[in-house]
């Protein structure tokens, strides 16, 4: 019975891990986008 629990709570613990990684991801992403987005629009402003 020992097994599974700590299996299921080391499961827990990863999903969480990759959670946290993944909204880090997600929110370097969206501010690398932004950077580009900016860029490209002021490229079409002054063409």
């Amino acid at each position: 019975m020992h097994g599974p629990m700590s299996y299921r709570r080391f499961g827990r613990a990863r999903s969480l891990r990759s959670d946290q990684t993944l909204q880090t991801l997600d929110r370097y992403v969206a501010t690398e986008l932004r950077l580009e987005l900016g860029r490209y629009s002021t490229r079409l402003v002054a063409a």
